[in-house]
């Protein structure tokens, strides 16, 4: 057992690290949940639609007319993956930033031992540098070197957003459609994988991958996966 590990099984026997849901001590002090709240995170029915979200009546209401061809999520945009997305993106929180980077690498191996297709490169949600700068990091772009690490897959850093946009929080999908419009673009000329996966953390209407899948396949992609942490069960949620 490396050194750092040893002081942290010492550490963990001492002072027990506690459930970032119930607060109650971990098992393991690895774990950032307790066994009892792991086993009852809710779960999506992968194996009625075959790790593709839009198959789902549920998902494919909210999402009509979707550019993308496959959707994976972690669960709904409700508790408790709201409160941990909400942790980490307006408050920097890095546990609940690893907790979700934990989750969301069990879902792809799951999806990867199912024998489902994997993408030839991995692309992120991009920001401007003026809000990256100002939030401190794009939580789009560490989940997707995390899940690129995870796979092998190569991650394209392609995509730039050219123009500061008002939040998309409240906005209706007409609304959404009009506050990013022309807000994309590709940083290169290349001719891109024919499968290429998109990171962000949630899809509410799914206008943002919707206007990054018509970009995308306009440069070679003819399939697109997008992989979220989260899915809305409609357009009249909010996004985080």
């Amino acid at each position: 057992m490396p050194f750092v590990d040893k002081l942290r099984w010492l550490w963990q026997k001492l002072l027990p690290s506690p459930c970032l849901w119930c607060s109650l001590p971990v098992q393991q002090h690895q774990e950032l949940l307790c066994s009892e709240c792991q086993g009852a995170l809710p779960q999506l029915p992968y194996q009625l639609c075959h790790y593709n979200l839009l198959w789902l009546p549920a998902v494919s209401a909210g999402l009509p007319k979707a550019h993308f061809d496959r959707l994976l999520s972690l669960g709904w945009y409700q508790l408790p993956y709201q409160h941990w997305i909400r942790r980490w993106k307006f408050h920097g929180d890095l546990f609940a930033a690893r907790l979700l980077q934990q989750q969301f690498q069990a879902l792809l191996l799951r999806y990867q031992q199912a024998g489902q297709p994997l993408p030839a490169a991995i692309v992120y949600v991009p920001m401007t540098p003026k809000k990256e700068r100002k939030r401190g990091f794009n939580q789009a772009k560490i989940l997707a070197e995390c899940v690129a690490t995870q796979l092998g897959i190569p991650l394209l850093d392609v995509l730039q957003r050219r123009k500061e946009t008002a939040s998309q929080v409240g906005l209706n999908r007409l609304q959404r459609q009009q506050n990013l419009a022309g807000a994309f673009s590709l940083a290169t000329v290349q001719l891109l994988p024919a499968h290429v996966a998109l990171v962000d953390d949630v899809v509410t209407t799914g206008t943002t991958a919707n206007q990054l899948a018509i970009i995308l396949k306009q440069h070679g992609v003819t399939q697109l996966s997008l992989w979220t942490l989260a899915v809305t069960p409609n357009a009249d949620h909010s996004s985080a």
